[in-house]
């Protein structure tokens, strides 16, 4: 059969292109046919949290609108509902991801902003930012995850009963996505076979090269590779059999054989009370059938959170604090509904805000991400180049997001008035 034989004649589609589809075509707003499938797959392109943020700021501005009178497309109208939400006590951070979802929105609906409009927002954003400098009672800039350096991280390593088969599974989630430098979704998505137990070899001062445990783990995709390149971080063991992220894979990867499940599929997966693992676990599992019996981004941050509320790094809200917090909550939306004017009922809302901020900014914050900051700030106090820390935790050196883990304080050591003769 030669490759002319396998081309369909002019005119004359396969059977199998001329079947009815299940799934009609869609059409945009604009007028413009696509195909369900191809539909499907643009959706699923966006990650699933982008997707829920964007669809909650779009309902979010559609009730605005129908509130105050206000079409979705009316100039304007986006710039008047950002100044709101500032008026409101939303940070600046906060606006802007409104702004950029509602100007993709209205680009994809055919109502362009105008220059003046995009103007005029950046505007609204830059005056909430200042109001936000210049608020005594909230600390500037938006809440970030506290950094977790080694010493907290032996603190929280040690509150696992490492005997245990939860134990073990957490102490392999929490070294591992320290040493990774992890996203909290990162080490939740590697599959058994990603994570690769190896011998390297090492060259020491004197020229004599030594055998050296090492862990090469492969990220298949994550926020920064949405295309699925592949990722690959590789980690030497350290000395310190404690804070091992190798000792403890291999002590979960044992429990995994001991259960019969060493296994194609998660490497981190589900443990219900009773102590059964993977899909044979109780509860709700994940939506993805590839992923059943897995952990979730949210099941790394309880652990860490865990972790860091037992080492007491972290306070313990009390059942009294959270009622609290609720009550304070519900009796400012109750002045805000009964305050004359929508100024009256923003200004409320406002102070709510503030004061709540400030409240959850003046305790430490230690999540998922607390593992990739510290990392990264530990990397660098450690003398090793800001690239190749970058390299490691998959970003570009010259990214805002990579300069935002660092520290921005100067060493007592190194501070340059001590050059000047008058401090010790």
């Amino acid at each position: 059969m030669t490759s002319a034989e396998l081309v369909p004649a002019a005119g004359h589609a396969p059977a199998s292109l001329r079947r009815r589809r299940a799934e009609p075509d869609l059409v945009s707003a604009g007028g413009v046919r696509i195909s369900a499938s191809a539909a499907r797959k643009l959706t699923d392109s966006v990650p699933k949290n982008s997707r829920d943020a964007r669809a909650s700021r779009w309902r979010s501005y559609r009730l605005w609108c129908e509130t105050y009178d206000w079409a979705l497309d009316e100039p304007n109208a986006v710039l008047s509902y950002l100044s709101d939400l500032g008026d409101r006590g939303h940070p600046s951070k906060t606006i802007e991801a409104h702004f950029g979802t509602l100007r993709a929105m209205r680009a994809i609906q055919g109502t362009e902003l105008t220059k003046s409009e995009i103007k005029g927002c950046l505007l609204v954003i830059g005056h909430r930012a200042g109001e936000e400098a210049d608020d005594p009672l909230v600390e500037a800039g938006p809440l970030q995850a506290d950094a977790v350096g080694l010493d907290e991280l032996r603190l929280m390593a040690r509150t696992l009963d490492r005997t245990t088969v939860r134990g073990k599974r957490d102490a392999a989630v929490m070294l591992v996505a320290w040493w990774m430098a992890a996203r909290a979704s990162e080490p939740a998505r590697l599959n058994l076979h990603d994570a690769k137990i190896t011998t390297v070899k090492l060259e020491k001062a004197d020229g004599q090269k030594v055998a050296h445990p090492a862990l090469i783990i492969k990220i298949r995709r994550s926020k920064a590779d949405q295309k699925a390149r592949g990722q690959e971080v590789r980690i030497l063991a350290p000395d310190d059999t404690e804070l091992c992220p190798i000792h403890a894979l291999r002590e979960w990867l044992d429990v995994l054989a001991d259960d019969g499940q060493l296994t194609p599929g998660p490497l981190l997966r589900r443990i219900d009370r009773h102590g059964n693992i993977g899909a044979k676990a109780a509860g709700r599992h994940t939506r993805d059938p590839l992923r059943r019996g897995g952990i979730t981004a949210d099941t790394v941050n309880d652990i860490i959170k865990a972790a860091a509320h037992a080492a007491d790094l972290t306070p313990k809200v009390t059942p009294e604090e959270r009622a609290a917090a609720a009550q304070e909550r519900q009796d400012a939306r109750a002045a805000a509904d009964e305050a004359a004017t929508a100024e009256e009922a923003d200004a409320i809302v406002k102070t709510w805000r503030s004061t709540r901020r400030a409240a959850r900014a003046a305790v430490r914050r230690i999540t998922g991400h607390s593992f990739r900051r510290g990392w990264i700030q530990e990397a660098l106090d450690a003398g090793n180049p800001p690239e190749t820390v970058a390299q490691h935790s998959r970003h570009s050196p010259r990214s805002d997001a990579f300069d935002a883990y660092r520290k921005k304080k100067i060493p007592w050591n190194e501070n340059p008035t001590r050059s000047l003769g008058l401090a010790a």
